[in-house]
This record gives C-alpha cells, structure tokens and sequence, in this order.
C-alpha cells in the first residue's frame, strides 16, 4: 500500500520467490501474460526476452535494468520490483490481473503467478504454514486455478478494497482492479477523512492507502477481530471473513513479516480445526488481532454445512467429521445389535466403543436425536484423540469387544487367564491411543452431498470412486458442450476420491464452467473438502451412484445411500438388495441386559474385573441405569 518501499519489503513469503530455472520461466511467463513478446516459457535468457523485458520498462519505470545474462541477485531484484508494484501501481496491478485471467497458456500463466508472488497450498482453508509455489510445468490443475483466485487478493487494491469494506461497511469485491463502484466509495472515504480528490486514480488511490496505514491500523484490526469472532461457520465461504484475511496480509506485509494467509473466505476447515488455522492463531497473533476463542456449534471438523437451513442435524459427537461416519454394509450388519439395544432403552448409553472385526478398527456408536437411531463412526489413529475425554470420564461405554480387544493388546493373548479393570483398560486406552489405532486406516470413510432442494445425502466414499470411474470419458459427456472439460472435471474428482481413501494428500477439484450456487449445483464433500458439482452433471453421476455402490476395494460390500431432508429426517434409504440400512426403525427391545455390554470403572469400582475372553456377569451391564427387558 502507498509509495513504492525498499528492497527489505517482504511483499511475500521468501519461500516462494523463484530462482534457478524457474525464475527464467517466471520472468518469461510474466512478460507474455503482460503482453509483450518473450520468447516462450523456456528457462533460457534470449535476446528476444532481454527485448521484452526493455519493452515492459518503457512502460514500468520502476522495474530495475536487466543485463544480457542476469544473475541471480539481478532476478530477485526484478520480482521485488514487481512484487511492489503490485502493491503500489494501479495500472501495473490491472494489467496483471487481466492478463492472468485470460491467458490460455498454462506455462505462461503459472510464471506470471510465480513472478507476481500468488501461491497454492495443498490444503483447503488458510492453512500455508507448508507455502508452496506453483510448478511451472505446462499442466494447469487445481494449484494453477488456485493461484489465479489469489492473484487478485494479493494486490494492494484488493486490500484497499478490503480495507474500505470493514472501515465503511461497503460491500466492493476485493477485485484487485479499480472500477466505477471502488471509486465510488474511495471518493467518499476521502470526503469523510478531509483527504484530497483529485481524480487521477493512482494518486488517489496512493492518498487512501497512506493514510489507511497511518490512521487506521486499530480500527481495522477491531473490524477484522469482529468479521471472525461474528463468523460462525469457518468452514464455509464468507465475504466479511475474505476481506479480514486480505487486510491481515496486508498489516502483516507492512510489518515486513514473513507470514501470510491464501486468503480464501474460510478460516477452518475438516483436516484444519482452529487450533491449526493460519488465520486464527499465526496471523492474527502477528499482526496484533486479538479473537476471541471460536465455539463451533456444528462441531469443529464438521463438514458440510447446510446452506439457508433453518433446522440442521445435531453435529458429530466429540467434534468428529463427519466423514467417518460409517455406511457401510456389512459392517453395520455386524453391530446391528448394538445399535438395536443402545436404542431399546432410553436409560441405554448415550455414546459406545466397540471393536469390529469387519471394520479392523473401533467404532463409536452414538444416539441421533431421531428416536430409534444411531450413528456409527470409525475411529483411528487420525481422530481417537478427540474421544479421549469420553474415555476417561466415562462418557462413553465400553462395549465388550472394545474390552476384550484393549485386553489383548495390554496383556496378550496367552493362555494365562490375567485379570485387569475396567479402570486399567480406560487408563491403557487414554494413555497410548494411537498403540491401539495405528493400524487403522480410514476404509470405511464416508462423502456426502447436499442437494438443490436441501436434502443431505451420505453414501460411501468408495462408492463415489465407481461412479466417477464409469464417467470418466468424454463419451460419456457426448452432446454436452465441453465434454472434454468435463471429462477432465470428473477425473479430477475421482483422483481426489482416490487420494482421500489412500489418505494422501490431495485438493478436490472446483468447477471452472461458470458461477455455481445451490440453485443450480450440489455440494459434495470429498474427505473433508467441498466442491458444487453443476446439476446436471450430479444426476448422472448421482444415477451411476446408485448403480454402483459395491465399493472400489471391497469389491462387494455396498453402502446404504441414505437421504434427509433439510430438517436432518430420514428421508429414504436407496440401498442394493444386500445393504443393510444406516438409521433404520428398530424393533422392541430384547434381552438387552443380557447382552448390552458395558462396563464403567465408576460402577464397577475396583473389584469389577475382566478376564481374557470372559466377560464377568458382574458387569454385563450399561454405564447408566440397567436396562429392562420389553
């Protein structure tokens, strides 16, 4: 913001700035998006690109002279300058942002966001503590198009922009590019302050931006902490939230600090809770926002939040995604009588550990708020942490098999009969999760979908994968009128399905065909991270969706694929003749004493005991009341 600073500027993360090669080709790929003709994106310095160069400096003076054979210290000079001017110059600004958003050549388009300092990271949400550069390689993917959102949140126009949206209230998109509606309300702004107008808009502009930095440093910090501490979903998109992560870059950038945000509308998201967000708890603290602590009331790593909904379901318990919600079949069958007695009493445990062999894994089994219905979520080394206080206050019932498998992992499985509490085990359980979980991996993970209508869907992520895999060649798309487009589209997402199964790291892919909301597309959620999927391509996929459901590792183990209605209602189960239904009606108790489980050191007290591979009729009993028999 303001007058151009000196070379100490740190307009950037000094993790990005190119050298070698790339910054060859980031210097080559600027000069062809700004429009003068380099050669093209190479990495070799030729005469044509030092005549291009010489060309931008007649029309930007302050880009620095550039020799025959620059070195690496003359290129760090050059992006410093252009850092800056992307702060300072209007025209320099608009120019690039144009040009970012139309150049069709992706080796061109990843130097200029290289050059210009825009970034992806591989995470949703704001989190870039790992801030990586786009690779100039010729493949525009999901990085390049994040990087293109950046460009303009990064320029000192969208922070004044910003800026002007928490000091006035004033709603301009933070477009990096100065139009009538920016004018309007900067013209006002120097009215209200006594600043002088003197329609020439960069000198108008560098009077605003001065004296924003002089003048209202706490006043923008106070708008930024109320725009995060009002915004009470931060996993989804919000336009108050965008505008405080791009001032906060922009404070951060003129205490020369070394941190910033890709500012992107959301502070959280399912993989980033609010003790990882950037925004929250680095930039914030950096740059002297004080928030207040966030108290999610959709749970911390919910996610899918229901867009216009008046009645949503009741979060996750202990502040689980979500996505470990279990649909699949033949893992449900297992614990179905489990979940038929944790329902047959309202006296039953509210929350249960139990250990399936179908599943590899524990599971916890939960009450929903709908009468006769549980909901299942795996547990593994990614999440136990999150059950732990469950664990140790007794919150959550330990059903037999969680007990005899802790059992075995704590004492073995030798023929000795050893004795152990039910204490020990919630102590052995606490003390060391991950030695019972570390073999776990997220098989059984879940996507999801809210519809047009509001309707939720819940079906297997494997599931997902099968459809998306019939779907994947522009024949499919045949009369559809980039069906090359949307080949890529669909591949793009089955890779992300694939990757969240494998748990590697992985973005989900946005649409690029246009403007989506929830009148015209469906929000899925693919481990954790959401994209809207345009209607019409959703029906068919939707339609193949419930053709498939056999899973793409199992190879026959189906998941239910369960509807409800905006109010969280079950509204059908499409199942496959074999699948079993996730939050069915159950029937009238049966002899739940005999069977339901449970065993709680409180109850119990010290000589309430165990033993290897016999449950003692002493504690075959609920952690709450007992329950009777129907």
């Amino acid at each position: 913001m303001g007058e151009p600073t000196d070379n100490h500027d740190k307009t950037r993360p000094s993790q990005l700035m190119p050298t070698g090669d790339n910054a060859i080709k980031a210097l080559e790929g600027f000069l062809l998006v700004m429009g003068f003709h380099a050669e093209p994106v190479n990495g070799q310095f030729s005469a044509a690109d030092k005549a291009a160069y010489d060309q931008a400096r007649t029309q930007y003076s302050f880009l620095p002279e550039l020799g025959d054979t620059p070195d690496e210290s003359a290129m760090l000079a050059v992006f410093q300058a252009i850092d800056r001017g992307l702060q300072d110059n209007v025209t320099f600004q608009q120019h690039y942002i144009e040009g970012v958003k139309s150049q069709t050549n992706a080796s061109a388009l990843q130097g200029a966001l290289v050059a210009g300092g825009s970034w992806a990271n591989r995470h949703l949400g704001d989190h870039i503590s790992n801030a990586e550069p786009i690779a100039i390689d010729g493949d525009r993917g999901t990085l390049t198009n994040r990087g293109v959102r950046n460009a303009a949140t990064l320029t000192g126009v969208a922070t004044m922009q910003s800026s002007l949206n928490l000091l006035t209230g004033s709603s301009l998109t933070p477009s990096g590019i100065i139009d009538a509606g920016t004018l309007t309300t900067m013209r006002s702004y120097a009215q209200a302050k006594g600043l002088e107008w003197s329609d020439n808009t960069q000198e108008d502009f560098a009077r605003i931006t001065q004296y924003i930095q002089a003048n209202e440093g706490d006043a923008l910090r106070t708008k930024i902490a109320e725009a995060l501490n009002t915004d009470s979903d931060h996993s989804a998109p919000d336009a108050h939230t965008l505008d405080a992560q791009i001032v906060m870059n922009g404070l951060a950038r003129q205490a020369e600090s070394d941190i910033r945000t890709a500012p992107d509308s959301r502070q959280t998201d399912s993989h980033i809770t609010d003790e990882k967000s950037h925004t929250r708890t680095v930039i914030a603290p950096e740059t002297g926002v004080e928030l207040t602590p966030h108290q999610p009331t959709t749970g911390p790593e919910e996610t899918i939040a229901a867009e216009h909904h008046e009645h949503t379901p009741a979060p996750p318990p202990f502040g689980l995604n979500a996505m470990y919600r279990v649909t699949r079949h033949d893992v449900l069958e297992q614990i179905q009588p489990v979940i038929d007695r944790q329902n047959a009493s309202e006296t039953a445990p509210q929350n249960i550990l139990a250990y399936s062999e179908k599943a590899n894994g524990f599971l916890l089994i939960t009450k929903t708020e709908t009468e006769g219905q549980s909901a299942v979520y795996q547990i593994s080394d990614r999440n136990v942490s999150q059950i732990l206080s469950g664990i140790t206050d007794g919150s959550i019932a330990l059903d037999e098999s969680a007990s005899k498998h802790i059992a075995e992992i704590v004492h073995g499985e030798s023929a000795e009969t050893t004795a152990y509490t039910v204490a020990e085990l919630r102590t052995a359980f606490a003390g060391d999760a991950t030695r019972f979980t570390g073999n776990t991996r997220e098989r059984l993970l879940t996507t999801s979908a809210t519809l047009t209508n509001g309707d939720g869907l819940i079906f297997g992520l494997d599931d997902m994968h099968d459809a998306l895999n019939k779907l994947d060649s522009k024949r499919d798309w045949a009369g559809q009128e980039d069906p090359i487009a949307i080949r890529d589209y669909i591949r793009d997402l089955r890779n992300a399905t694939r990757d969240a199964r494998e748990e590697r790291t992985f973005t989900v892919p946005q649409w690029q065909g246009g403007a989506l909301d929830a009148s015209n597309s469906v929000e899925v959620n693919i481990g954790g991270q959401s994209t809207r999927i345009p209607s019409q391509i959703w029906d068919r996929i939707s339609t193949t969706l419930s053709e498939t459901q056999r899973g793409f590792s199992t190879g026959r183990n189906a998941s239910t694929l369960e509807r409800r209605n905006s109010e969280g209602a079950l509204i059908s189960a499409a199942q496959t003749p074999d699948s079993g239904t996730l939050a069915g009606n159950f029937g009238a108790a049966g002899d739940v004493a005999e069977d339901l489980i449970a065993s709680n050191a409180s109850d119990i007290g010290a000589e309430g005991e165990i033993r290897t591979g016999e449950i003692s009729p002493e504690i075959r009993q609920p952690e709450t009341a007992p329950v009777s028999n129907a």
